[in-house]
């Protein structure tokens, strides 16, 4: 079982994207993910018993920070610790997947339509490791408690019976389960790509985000794991619309190529 684990970022009414971001482990694997935040929490508090949960938002802002713990943390040591949980995304096995939409691109609801994106995505990751390396696999999807759940679960459902714009799910085991983040250091992952991602998009930082780049699903040199929904993809150099052009051309390029053989014959 692979469990993919989502949340979202930019649904505020001032932001020009929205992006639904998050990483997919194998089961075994999040273990030594929760160990490695709970760790850290050992690290930066060790003086606090009880759980404190990792929101980049509160750790970067601290008027916005709600935890006692995290309020007491100087600016630094916030900083720090930040730094310090994309350093674990970082040198971890997950394999990340993100979907950044200008909110001008599409009318349709951003989330169902981000949510489509990256379940399509994850499944088909799940079809390459049958198909190549002969590992079958299923998929679990888990996602932040918000406002949200009624309309993803009823998208969901759609999804797993119907299938999405470009075929059919194939490897989903069950709809999305739906947990407050705080409740596992899963989504507090998760919580850090979508801000990565969406600070990438919004404002053009790419710190965060370039450090966890490599872990974005990808094979054989071409990028799966992230897509860029934009009215002028031509114009935008981010890597999702690059590797999107490169693959473009390189089928251009192919299907040219055959089309000569076959005049030669």
């Amino acid at each position: 079982m692979h469990i993919l684990c989502l949340d979202e970022s930019g649904t505020h009414a001032e932001a020009r994207h929205f992006v639904l971001a998050g990483f997919s482990a194998f089961e075994r694997e999040t273990y030594y993910l929760e160990q490695s935040l709970d760790e850290l929490q050992r690290e930066f508090f060790p003086d606090y018993e009880g759980i404190v949960p990792f929101h980049v938002s509160e750790l970067r802002a601290n008027e916005r920070a709600n935890h006692p713990a995290v309020k007491a943390l100087p600016p630094s040591r916030r900083r720090d610790l930040i730094e310090r949980v994309y350093g674990v995304i970082a040198a971890s096995r997950v394999r990340l997947f993100a979907v950044a939409i200008e909110k001008e691109f599409t009318e349709e609801p951003l989330y169902e339509r981000g949510f489509e994106e990256i379940v399509s995505r994850f499944d088909r990751m799940l079809q390459r490791l049958y198909r190549n390396h002969d590992d079958p696999q299923r998929g679990m999807v888990m996602i932040a408690e918000s406002s949200y759940r009624e309309n993803v679960e009823t998208v969901a459902r759609q999804l797993w019976a119907e299938g999405h714009r470009w075929g059919q799910l194939r490897n989903m085991a069950v709809v999305p389960l739906f947990t407050p983040a705080a409740n596992t250091r899963l989504l507090q992952d998760a919580d850090f790509v979508a801000n990565a991602v969406y600070g990438r998009y919004e404002h053009g930082l790419a710190n965060w985000f370039d450090r966890i780049a490599v872990r974005l699903d990808q094979e054989d040199g071409r990028l799966h794991g992230l897509a860029h929904l934009t009215l002028e993809p031509w114009n935008c150099f981010c890597p999702a619309c690059v590797a999107h052009r490169a693959w473009k051309a390189r089928a251009e390029s192919r299907s040219a190529d055959w089309g000569d053989s076959e005049g030669e014959f």
